[in-house]
Formats: C-alpha cells, sequence, structure tokens
C-alpha cells in the first residue's frame, strides 16, 4: 500500500525566512558562505550533523529560498510539532519519524530543497529513492552550552554551503546494503566539507 502525504507548507517556509533573516542577523553575526550553490529552484537535498534548536532559523536565514527542515533532537524537544509545521519545517519526534520520511520525500517530489538536522530520517533512502544532489551544510558557533540552548548574542555564526554533488547509488535503495553504502558517502561528503570549513574560519 503506498502512502501518499502532502508536503510541508511552502508559504510557512518562505514567511520563516522572512522573519528569521532580519532577526538573526540583529542578534548575531551571521556569515553565510557559499550560497550561491544552493540556487533559486529545482529539488535539493541539504545534510547537516548541527544538533542546535537554531538549525533551522539559521538555515531559513542563511538560505538564497525557502527551506524545509527536517527537526533535529532540540527542535523537536523544544518546539511544538505545530510552530515546525507553521514555520514550513517537519517534525520528527517519536513516533512520526516514518510520516516525516514521508513528507520530506513529497517536498523533494516537488522540487524542493530539503534540509535533514542531525539523523532525523535516513538519509541513505532519500536519496536512493529520489537521486537527488546532496549538499552538506556546516553550521560553526551555532549551539549553546546545552543542545537545547541558543548561543550568546553577537555570537559569530557561520553556516557554509558546500557544492551540491550526486551520489552514487548502487543498487536497488530497498536494500538495507545500498542504503547503507548511500549513507557512507554522504557522510563522507559531510566530514570533507566539516574539515574544510574549520579550515576556512579565521
Amino acid at each position: 500500500m503506498i502512502v501518499t502525504v502532502d508536503p510541508p507548507s511552502w508559504r510557512g517556509a518562505a514567511n520563516a525566512r522572512n522573519l528569521t533573516f532580519a532577526a538573526l542577523r540583529m542578534l548575531y553575526q551571521l556569515r553565510i558562505h557559499g550560497a550561491h550553490y544552493v540556487g533559486t529552484s529545482g529539488a535539493l537535498l541539504m545534510v547537516t550533523t548541527c544538533e542546535s534548536v537554531l538549525t533551522g532559523p539559521l538555515l531559513h536565514a542563511a538560505a538564497p529560498r525557502p527551506v524545509h527542515v527536517v527537526a533535529n533532537d532540540a527542535m523537536n524537544a523544544v518546539l511544538p510539532d505545530r510552530a515546525i509545521r507553521a514555520a514550513g519545517d517537519i517534525p520528527a519526534s517519536a513516533p512520526s519519524a516514518l510520516a516525516a520520511q514521508r513528507c520530506a520525500l513529497a517536498a523533494l517530489h516537488d522540487e524542493r530543497a530539503v534540509v535533514v538536522a542531525g539523523t532525523s530520517v535516513p538519509v541513505g533512502y532519500l536519496v536512493g529513492v529520489t537521486g537527488v544532489a546532496v549538499m552538506p551544510v556546516v553550521l560553526l558557533g551555532a549551539s549553546g552550552r546545552l543542545r537545547t540552548d541558543p548561543p550568546r548574542p553577537r555570537t559569530r555564526i557561520d553556516v557554509f554551503f558546500a557544492p551540491p554533488t550526486i551520489v552514487k547509488v548502487p543498487g536497488d535503495p530497498r536494500r538495507t546494503t545500498v542504503r547503507a553504502a548511500v549513507t557512507e558517502q554522504v557522510r563522507q561528503l559531510l566530514t570533507d566539507a566539516e574539515e574544510l570549513a574549520s579550515r576556512r574560519v579565521v
């Protein structure tokens, strides 16, 4: 049985971008690198290991087009699902991880940009099923003392968008070994992007 779901709110994501852009630039020293790689249209899967509660707002503010963020654990812990959805994002608190995966797929099939933050949904499956380009995103300075705490005001936060890459899918994405191989390729892309970003921050 095929279960279809509606994509997240495009209007919510656009409104979130407009609101967070001004607010975060007032609160923090926000520096954005490589935003031109994001483009303004087309399906794109952005991935980040950042577990900060500010991951969603920062990516809304930094990206040059509306994005839909699959919430990480900190976002799910602090924000109610209705607030996450109102921003055009995708809650992934248990037991809704499968629903989050389906919602992310619906957005990608609709040619939108989706951000997977942390380990909220399986990236290997999303890439395997859609064949979409993968963009590593690195956020430096975005965390507070605890994962649910924002950084102090005036903190410098760097957002790095790496060039998108087509990841090779070596077979049927329904197979566990294929998904694992794709996930490992994405992990390596993220590791390389994080290493490069750390060298560029001065």
